[in-house]
């Protein structure tokens, strides 16, 4: 008897560690839609926002999905780690950079690998680093600047020289590997788009408890904060309650 359960334990234990595994690895594209005011409403921008990949390769299957869908890419940094080899670093860089314009800001992992390596892999695909500055893109008769700071665990954080570009005209796009620095540019600006990962929702939630709070998209007034899951996994390959993500984020005008 203490055999066969023994047996139907290690079992479950199996099937839901294969379940984990599986949602470790899923591709999962959330859309999400953000009205400004400053805008007309045939004025669209998209943005594909994604962190954490860490491990992960970037697939053919998701960029066909995104293909000419895609005004920018962000790259909310831990785009690699430890261990990684810079081949993989090199192929998801160049993959993402199908898209379209590229920019990235460092992640607590990704200097593991060497930092001169990594920007030598960034250059080499004209991605755009994002270290306390900003930078402007255009489109049609508009444009959205992003400006993005360093990780804040290796790279120093200076968050009023990283916006000491922007001027009140600008459409803000802020982006930072973690969360935390949400606030502190909010008391510089008003960013119209706050992106984050690095939580990655805390990775294996049982029902709403994690180690960190699951992530999400939330609307403010004539803005909006969004903080992703994340596409890859550390530490463990497994996932529970907080599915990979990426996103792709659309600013439309309102008037």
């Amino acid at each position: 008897m203490i055999g066969w359960i023994i047996g139907i334990g290690l079992f479950i234990f199996f099937i839901i560690f294969l379940y984990m595994l599986f949602l470790a690895f899923q591709t999962n594209i959330h859309t999400h839609s953000l009205y400004i005011d400053e805008w007309k409403k045939e004025d669209h921008f998209h943005i594909f926002f994604i962190s954490d990949i860490h491990r992960r390769k970037i697939s053919d299957e998701l960029i066909q999905k995104l293909s000419g869908k895609v005004d920018i890419v962000i790259i909310g940094g831990d785009l690699t780690e430890r261990g990684v080899p810079l081949k993989r670093t090199n192929d998801n860089i160049r993959q993402l950079a199908k898209l379209g314009n590229t920019c990235y800001v460092f992640g607590n992992n990704d200097r593991e690998v060497g930092e001169q390596n990594l920007r030598d892999i960034l250059y080499l695909h004209d991605v755009c680093i994002l270290e306390n500055n900003s930078i402007k893109y255009e489109k049609n008769n508009f444009s959205v600047r992003v400006v993005g700071i360093n990780d804040g665990f290796e790279g120093p954080v200076k968050i009023y020289e990283a916006f000491k570009d922007v001027t009140e005209s600008d459409i803000i796009i802020f982006t930072t590997h973690a969360p935390a620095y949400f606030n502190n540019a909010k008391k510089v600006c008003k960013p119209h788009l706050l992106l984050a990962g690095h939580l990655h929702g805390g990775q294996i939630r049982f029902g709403p408890f994690g180690i960190y709070e699951n992530g999400s998209y939330r609307e403010k007034e004539n803005s909006a904060e969004l903080i992703s899951n994340g596409f890859g996994t550390t530490a463990v390959p497994l996932r529970l309650g907080a599915k990979s993500e990426c996103h792709l984020v659309t600013i439309s005008g309102r008037n």
